[in-house]
């Protein structure tokens, strides 16, 4: 209300005076306003103008017609910039209106790490005039040079490990699992790093899926690698691999710990000073009438001076993920303080559905949740791994300019060995997407190029489904089409979420449609059977009352009935052979009918969830009465799995 009523106060003003192009601005730095700022206009590279806002982040600026002006913005806390108005194009009959212009300056500090403040020698925003009764934007320039402002840390070309090995200091990245068939990661546990003379250098913990990281790590000094483990964990040992997931060495547990030397080459192995991984979650919406997720909203990540160097948006369960992580940081997670009403709370929730923490800071207009990420026991809760995810690829093609968009072709996507992933066929707009999956950190595109579609064509131009250009090839005559992106293009093609088998019960395409039972996604039905969904339920041993984690994913399961009012669901629980069998199916037997009977309070009539006890007769190992297992290989077998009953349709 502020910002409108103080353009219509300065039109008003300027219709007394000679029309010119006026230019209305408001400093910002990571959302909050920013004052001090010294202006300077230049003119053909002399400076016409020079201002200061003072107390105030708002500033105007009068410039004539027909001229070429660049506005350069000087502020003690961040890298000089300057923006672009090209007036030279305005034609005489419109010099006699006021044209204005109304935008938010993005200051960034220059101390800040994540900033590329190179770019900055190019303008960060063009202003033109097209025609009619006002200036406009350079979208394509604009949102092009925002994509450059942060920094991509991953190196394309890194060291070799032989020279790695006599750096300073390296990162050591790397992941423990059980060596078995099944490979469970050892997750949430201590692991410290040793010197020559067995001295402790740094102590840190494994994510949930058995990963660790040490930074700022003198090669020359270690001596061994250690971790905690449990009695009779696995007695076949432990697998330490590196960050590629390539094993490194074994060991065998001894007095609860297992301990690997770590000579030249198991240390080159292990450096990755480019080691990043994943964080996902899910966000709910909370207040004291309901709970529901925090659906279709922005979500962003800032680092440690509340810069934005991330965003996505979350899908229809609340889910958001972010790549690219580096290990001893300080992020925070962040949702417009605008999208969340009075008296409710944004709680987190990770990959199995435990509440982790609730959004409680308030910083640069956004509620936030601050994340060390140290391996410490937040941090390892929302990490996810690459195969904890999904992704969705979207691009359109155009045959020269985008007044030729290419129809009817077979678009093929490969991973990083050329093997093909999946297949799709643009449409009558040149767009096609692949949706849904299994996430790849390189991929590559190919066309056929059938009945010579494509010769017509010199050049062929990609876009983003954000309608921005990412690259233009040259086409030769009678060759297929084959274009290999390079990680910055990857993140611009690439859309990514994390993976949850509910996802696909709802309909993602027309939220409007979800719950009618009209459209429903599945591709588990038909000869494969009913889809199966199990989930990480757990319950006091020969208990059977809902536990507080237990409710958090029993709520989603509710969330998702309620959206869908055409899924019928049955309820099975499964023991393991510990004890008697009967024992064992009375028990499964009431902890499906306390799970059913906790879904069907919140509201959903009792026809769409029905419960079955199945005890020990489905194990999903060779962990029977007669078998010697672990408690981790025990585990496997006590689940709740929900059989989707009614409600799919098939799709292929």
């Amino acid at each position: 209300m502020k910002k409108s009523a103080l353009t219509l106060l300065f039109v008003c003003f300027c219709l007394l005076m000679e029309a010119q192009i006026a230019v209305i601005g408001h400093n910002l730095l990571n959302n909050a306003a920013l004052k001090n700022t010294k202006i300077f206009v230049t003119c053909g590279g002399v400076i016409t103008k020079t201002l200061t806002t003072l107390q105030s982040s708002d500033f105007k600026v009068m410039l004539d017609f027909g001229k070429l002006y660049q506005v350069y913005f000087q502020n003690d806390k961040c890298p000089v910039m300057y923006l672009e108005l090209d007036g030279k194009n305005i034609p005489s009959g419109r010099f006699e209106h006021m044209l204005t212009y109304e935008l938010n300056v993005p200051f960034v500090y220059k101390i800040d790490e994540d900033i590329d403040t190179t770019v900055f020698s190019r303008p960060f925003h063009r202003i033109l005039y097209t025609g009619g009764t006002r200036l406009c934007d350079d979208s394509l320039y604009n949102r092009e040079f925002a994509k450059n402002v942060v920094k991509k840390h991953k190196a394309e070309n890194a060291v070799s490990p032989d020279i790695a090995l006599h750096l300073p200091t390296v990162i050591l990245a790397g992941k423990v699992q059980l060596s078995s068939d099944v490979m469970l990661a050892v997750g949430n546990r201590p692991i410290s790093l040793l010197g020559k003379n067995g001295e402790l250098i740094k102590s840190s913990f494994t994510n949930r899926f058995g990963a660790f990281a040490f930074t700022g790590i003198s090669p020359d000094g270690v001596g061994k690698l250690k971790i905690e483990v449990r009695e009779n964990e696995n007695p076949g040992g432990h697998s330490l691999m590196n960050s590629k997931n390539r094993t490194v060495s074994s060991c065998r547990p001894s007095n609860s710990q297992c301990e690997w030397t770590m000579d030249d080459e198991s240390l080159k192995q292990l450096i990755d000073n480019n080691f990043t991984t994943n964080i996902g979650g899910k966000l709910v919406a909370s207040s004291m009438k309901e709970k529901k997720f925090f659906a279709d909203k922005n979500v962003y990540l800032c680092n440690k001076l509340n810069t934005v160097i991330q965003q996505t948006r979350t899908n229809l369960l609340g889910t958001f993920v972010f790549e690219d992580i580096r290990p001893d940081k300080t992020y925070f997670i962040c949702v417009d303080k605008w999208e969340v009403a009075p008296g409710v709370k944004i709680d987190v929730l990770n990959k199995e559905d435990r509440y982790i923490s609730t959004f409680d800071t308030i910083t640069a207009g956004r509620t936030s949740l601050k994340l060390n990420t140290s391996y410490n026991a937040r941090f390892n809760e929302i990490s996810i791994g690459d195969d904890e995810m999904k992704m969705d690829v979207e691009a359109t093609i155009y045959g020269d300019n985008v007044n030729n968009p290419i129809g009817k072709l077979k678009i093929v996507l490969l991973n990083d060995n050329y093997e093909p992933i999946d297949s799709a066929v643009t449409d009558n707009f040149g767009t096609f997407k692949f949706k849904y999956l299994p996430f790849l950190k390189r991929f590559y595109l190919s066309a056929e190029n059938t009945d010579n579609i494509l010769d017509v064509f010199k050049n062929i131009l990609i876009y983003s489904n954000d309608a921005n250009l990412i690259k233009i090839m040259t086409h030769q005559k009678g060759n297929r089409f084959t274009y290999k992106p390079v990680s910055a293009d990857i993140t611009r093609l690439r859309d990514i979420e994390m993976e949850d088998p509910w996802l696909e019960l709802i309909e993602k395409d027309n939220p409007e449609k979800a719950g009618s039972g009209e459209v429903l996604i599945s591709k588990g039905q038909g000869k494969m059977g009913p889809k199966l969904i199990v989930e990480n339920i757990l319950f006091e041993p020969n208990k059977y009352a809902i536990t507080p984690q237990a409710k958090e994913v029993l709520d989603k399961v509710i969330l998702v009935l309620n959206a869908n009012k055409a899924l019928k669901i049955e309820v099975g629980a499964h023991t393991d052979s510990k004890g008697s069998a009967a024992e064992n199916l009375k028990l499964s037997e009431m902890r499906a009918k306390t799970v059913q009977k906790y879904i069907t309070a919140s509201g959903i009539e009792t026809l769409r969830v029905m419960a079955k006890g199945y005890g020990e007769t489905q194990l999903l190992n060779h962990c029977d009465d007669n078998s010697n297992c672990s408690e981790v290989e025990h585990a496997q077998n006590r689940r709740i799995e929900f059989k989707i009953i009614e409600g799919l349709q098939n799709t292929k």
